[in-house]
């Protein structure tokens, strides 16, 4: 009975890990999904066309274990009046490439600035960055010319420490990882009571569509890419801001649980001559919830410093 028991146990097993190795089918996630390649990298985008008279293209840059899905109110506010918006999933997220040890890194602003170049010059985009993708859009700033830096409860980012990098890139990490977020992100209350806590919204929480992020962190080995990812990111280029010569404006929320004092002092001790927005009542994600209140927030500080 023992042994029958083991054997089981060790069918079921292989089975739990087969599963979470499953890729997304082939053919693309989103009616409007795009591709684009550079190097070993496939980035997946989409784009919200302007209605109207087109004022300027947005790029926008999703937080951790975010990805496109989370700009899609904004976004959708945004085209209305009258700006492209291109939203981008990066490397290790979304439906985007996951690194591992075979995969000739790039840093991602490197990929993101060359999707960018591909669509037209960097002098001609608004790049729009919340939390860790906030950081993602700093660099870029620093190293091209912008029209312009939106920054939603931006998050500097910093090296991750040597010391941990044979244990969080091993094999039996990867492994943990992929089967945490294939199975551990299925527990239907846990996410939404996530989604709570980062955006402060009972009623939005409620509506929530929870496919929206859990489906894409259940994709293609997600947690092994972030092992991955964990060790090619670049520290947010904080020192080198007086090189941003568009300007920025600098959101923040008053309820966010998910930035600590001292990394909101960071960004806005980095920016200080940006506009600034508080939004009261607000949490971490107050992209998706308060959407139409950012757009109007942006669009007035877009038409005051870059002209209609």
């Amino acid at each position: 009975m023992k042994k029958l028991l083991a054997c089981f146990l060790a069918l079921v097993l292989a089975v739990l890990c087969s599963v979470a190795a499953l890729a997304f089918p082939d053919g693309a996630p989103f009616a409007d999904s795009r591709y684009y390649t550079y190097g070993d990298y496939r980035l997946h985008y989409r784009t919200v066309p302007a209605q109207g008279e087109m004022r300027g293209r947005i790029l926008m840059l999703h937080g951790f274990l975010c990805s496109t899905y989370a700009w899609r109110n904004m976004a959708a506010e945004m085209a209305a009046k009258g700006y492209e918006c291109v939203l981008v999933d990066l490397p290790d997220f979304g439906y985007s490439t996951r690194e591992t040890t075979e995969t000739n890194i790039v840093p991602r602003e490197e990929s993101v600035t060359a999707l960018m170049q591909s669509i037209a010059p960097t002098r001609e985009w608004i790049v729009a960055g919340h939390s860790m993708g906030g950081s993602v859009a700093v660099n870029i700033a620093v190293a091209q010319p912008l029209r312009a830096l939106l920054l939603y409860c931006p998050c500097p980012q910093d090296s991750f420490p040597a010391w941990a990098k044979g244990v969080m890139t091993s094999k039996g990490m990867k492994r943990c990882m992929d089967l945490f977020f294939s199975y551990g992100t299925r527990l239907d209350p846990v996410v939404r009571l996530t989604i709570l806590a980062a955006t402060n919204d009972r009623a939005f929480t409620k509506a929530y569509d929870l496919s929206g992020v859990t489906d894409p962190v259940q994709y293609d080995h997600f947690g092994a890419g972030l092992c991955e990812m964990m060790y090619s990111v670049q520290p947010t280029r904080l020192q080198e801001t007086d090189r941003i010569a568009c300007p920025v404006l600098l959101c923040q929320a008053d309820r966010d649980v998910i930035l600590t004092r001292s990394l909101k002092s960071r960004m806005q001790n980095a920016f200080p001559d940006a506009e600034t927005y508080t939004v009261h009542g607000g949490g971490h994600q107050c992209i998706e919830n308060r959407a139409a209140e950012l757009a109007d927030v942006t669009c007035g500080f877009l038409d005051a410093q870059c002209g209609r």
